[in-house]
């Protein structure tokens, strides 16, 4: 049975005007990898969805009120020394020409499963950490921690856009992947044309969604949910990045 599910949702269809794919996987209870599909529409990402499914992740904004500026949750991240792109209405608008994520969100809520965001190169980025540092061990000193996890990337597997890929890049995300869950032999193509390259991007991207949404199913002691209570930023962390965000939630001034 599919207990959790990821997205990759592009921003708006047909807003770039090329074939970039959404995606959607899913992983079973014991964390094996049960479905991966890239899809073009809303209402076909929906329809894929198993209706048992407990948790979804979605590589995308769902909760944009902000006008301009950032979003409380990528100040968080930012703190975090794990910078996020700052979403607003403006600038989604603007670059992409509406908020996808928002009227997905809308139409995801109408199900039982619990709704989260997520980031993909931030869970591979824990997940690199977590090769050396796994998330039963305890905390290290602060200092220490934090510039230890300054040197960890996600590596680079997008072809396009902002931080072009680096040869070698999907299979390194990949193995990554496949050390955190049963990916069933998966494997991206090893020669790709561009729109190759972007569609085992895109997987890549829907796979780490997945396994985000199965840890918060799983082992939710083990993941970090910040920002919005309502749909938070969910993302795999261990005993360091759970008490940084906790030191940095002690130190907020309270409201009133």
């Amino acid at each position: 049975m599919i207990v959790a599910c990821g997205i990759h949702l592009m921003p708006v269809l047909d807003a770039i005007g090329t074939p970039r794919p959404s995606c959607i996987a899913g992983v079973a209870s014991d964390g094996e990898l049960a479905l991966l599909r890239c899809v073009d529409t809303d209402g076909d990402l929906l329809a894929a969805i198993p209706p048992d499914t407990r948790v979804i992740a979605v590589d995308a904004p769902l909760v944009v009120e902000n006008r301009s500026g950032q979003r409380p949750v990528e100040h968080a991240l930012a703190w975090l020394d794990a910078p996020a792109f700052p979403n607003s209405i403006t600038r989604l608008t603007q670059l992409y020409g509406g908020l996808r994520g928002v009227g997905l969100r809308d139409r995801l809520a109408a199900r039982t499963a619990r709704v989260v965001e997520t980031l993909p190169d931030l869970v591979l980025r824990e997940l690199a950490w977590e090769a050396v540092h796994p998330p039963t061990d305890p905390p290290l000193e602060l200092a220490e921690y934090r510039a230890a996890w300054l040197g960890v990337r996600a590596p680079r597997y997008r072809p396009k856009g902002l931080g072009r890929a680096v040869p070698g890049g999907r299979a390194a995300a990949a193995a990554l992947m496949a050390m955190a869950m049963d990916i069933g032999g998966w494997l991206p193509i090893a020669d790709p044309d561009d729109w190759q390259a972007i569609a085992d991007a895109a997987r890549l991207d829907a796979m780490a969604c997945a396994y985000t949404a199965w840890r918060v199913a799983s082992a939710p002691q083990h993941t970090l949910l910040i920002g919005d209570p309502r749909i938070p930023m969910a993302v795999p962390a261990d005993a360091n990045l759970r008490a940084r965000a906790a030191l940095h939630a002690a130190r907020r001034p309270t409201a009133g």
